[in-house]
C-alpha cells in the first residue's frame, strides 16, 4: 500500500503533462495551390489563424483561378482580394453549385445581384441565405468611386460553401473597365 501512494501522487501530474502537450500541438495550416487561367494575372496566398486570404492582380480585368486544397482542411474563414477598378460579376464555382454575384457600373458599387445554381435550377439569393457573397470595397478613400483607382474588392466566401466544396473549386471575374 505504501507503494501506490507514491504512484497515485505522480499520475496526475504525468496525465496533466500528456494533456497539456496534445493541447499545445498546433493545427498545421492547410495548403493551397492556385492556377490563374491568364499568365498576366497573379495570385498571392496568405494564411492566418484560422483564416485564408487569396490576392489577385488582374491587369486585363476578366479572369478564373482554381483553388486546389492540397493538404489540410478548409480553414473557416476564405478571403478573395480582387484588385480591379470595378467588378462586373463574381462567380464561385464548385462540382456541385454555382453562386454568382452582379452589380451595377454606376458610380459606386451598387446593387448585388446574387443567385445560386445547383443541379440546373437558378434561385435567387438574399443576405440571410448561407451562400451569400459579403462583398465591400477596401479602400483609404472616404467613398471610393467606380472606377476603382485605389483598393480592391474583398469577397468573403461563404463557410457552406467551403464546406461542402470539397478539395477544389474555381473564381471568376469580370471588371467594368477593361
Amino acid at each position: 500500500m505504501k507503494r501506490l501512494i507514491p504512484f497515485a501522487l505522480l499520475l496526475p501530474l504525468l496525465l496533466g503533462a500528456c494533456a497539456r502537450s496534445s493541447l499545445s500541438t498546433p493545427t498545421p495550416q492547410p495548403v493551397f495551390h492556385v492556377t490563374v487561367a491568364d499568365h498576366s494575372d497573379e495570385a498571392q496566398i496568405k494564411q492566418g489563424d484560422n483564416e485564408t486570404v487569396i490576392t489577385i492582380q488582374s491587369p486585363n480585368g476578366i479572369g478564373s483561378a482554381n483553388i486546389e486544397l492540397g493538404s489540410g482542411t478548409m480553414p473557416e474563414t476564405m478571403i478573395v482580394r480582387l484588385h480591379l477598378t470595378g467588378l462586373e460579376e463574381f462567380r464561385l464555382i464548385s462540382k456541385q453549385t454555382t453562386i454568382s454575384a452582379s452589380f451595377s457600373s454606376a458610380g459606386v458599387l451598387t446593387g448585388n445581384n446574387q443567385k445560386s445554381i445547383s443541379a440546373g435550377e437558378e434561385s435567387p439569393i438574399t443576405p440571410i441565405h448561407p451562400y451569400w457573397l459579403d462583398i465591400r470595397i477596401v479602400s483609404d478613400q472616404e467613398t471610393p468611386d467606380i472606377p476603382l483607382i485605389q483598393g480592391y474588392f474583398e469577397v468573403e466566401l461563404p463557410k457552406e460553401f467551403l464546406q461542402e466544396t470539397g478539395n477544389s473549386f474555381e473564381i471568376q471575374w469580370v471588371d467594368f473597365y477593361r
